[in-house]
């Protein structure tokens, strides 16, 4: 919990009473490697945020083919946005890539201890804003970028992480094969 608050109070104050109340909704745990925190097809709404390690959302098809949306490490936030803001259940999962410590609040608890903090909800807010242009930033790479320079940024942004997520994973986000994995990776390698 204390990574949560730390996190916060770069941004904000927050008094003994929003800390109580915080650690109230808040559930801590520790997940191990390939641990669900979220199942398809649920209708839980939850945000969660990477206190360590590395977690993903991904998208299976009946095929069994993984498409994976997004990876989070330390001081992220990972969700199903569509579960959470609209009436449908999860179409994506939220595996855990490592042994990591998450903390998971209830979008319904969230949403009180906005009216309760309005200065907290309005933080968190532009928060969320932020990963939603961080999520359309992903889009725009994905349909502009060569699979060298998609990769290339993976490195930047996830650098720590890129010898414990496995290729197919990799290639899932990068929206590339395998193959054309392995061939920038040699690509590079070779320049």
């Amino acid at each position: 919990m204390t990574e949560l608050i730390e996190y916060i109070e770069k941004s904000i104050f927050l008094s003994d009473n929003l800390i109580n109340d915080l650690k109230e909704i808040t559930s801590e745990k520790n997940v191990e490697k390939g641990e669900l925190i979220l199942n398809e097809n649920s209708s839980r709404k939850i945000q969660v945020f990477v206190a360590s390690g590395c977690l993903r959302t991904y998208f299976k098809k009946k095929n069994g083919k993984e498409y994976t949306l997004q990876f989070a490490t330390k001081n992220w936030w990972i969700s199903d946005y569509m579960t959470l803001f609209n009436k449908e259940k999860s179409l994506l999962c939220i595996e855990s890539l490592s042994h990591s410590k998450i903390m998971i609040i209830e979008q319904l608890q969230l949403e009180k201890l906005y009216s309760k903090y309005p200065e907290f909800g309005l933080k968190h807010r532009m928060n969320l804003q932020n990963r939603i242009a961080a999520l359309q930033k992903r889009i725009f790479g994905l349909l502009t970028l060569s699979a060298k320079e998609k990769y290339e940024k993976f490195l930047t942004d996830y650098e720590v992480f890129e010898k414990v997520i496995p290729n197919y994973q990799i290639a899932s986000f990068l929206g590339i094969t395998p193959e054309s994995l392995s061939r920038v990776r040699r690509e590079i390698a070779t320049s």
